[in-house]
Formats: C-alpha cells, sequence, structure tokens
C-alpha cells in the first residue's frame, strides 16, 4: 500500500513540476556571437564593405 502511495505521490510531483520549474533555459539561450566580436574577428576589407551602406544612408 505505502508503494503504490509513494508512486502515486511521485507522478504527482513530475506532473505538476513542469510549469513551477524556475529554470527556463529559453532566456539562457545564445544564439551566437555578436556584432562587437564579428567586427573584432572580421577581414578588414570584409568590415569596411558591411560599414558602407549604412555609411551612405548617415550622409542621406
Amino acid at each position: 500500500m505505502w508503494r503504490n502511495l509513494a508512486k502515486a505521490v511521485r507522478e504527482l510531483q513530475r506532473t505538476f513540476e513542469g510549469p513551477f520549474d524556475p529554470y527556463r533555459p529559453e532566456l539562457h539561450y545564445m544564439r551566437g556571437p555578436g556584432p562587437k566580436c564579428l567586427a573584432k574577428h572580421a577581414d578588414p576589407v570584409e568590415a569596411a564593405a558591411r560599414e558602407l551602406p549604412a555609411a551612405a544612408e548617415a550622409r542621406l
């Protein structure tokens, strides 16, 4: 009898554990290096080519 009760309690804990779990990995997910890292490690010619359209729009 106690084993069945313990199993039932464990099953209820597992059922209700998910919605109240404070750990949410999607909040800590990083999609990749940011623009500063890319600019730091990029080829200088390629970086200038990427900045060229932005500079042209700034002049307008």
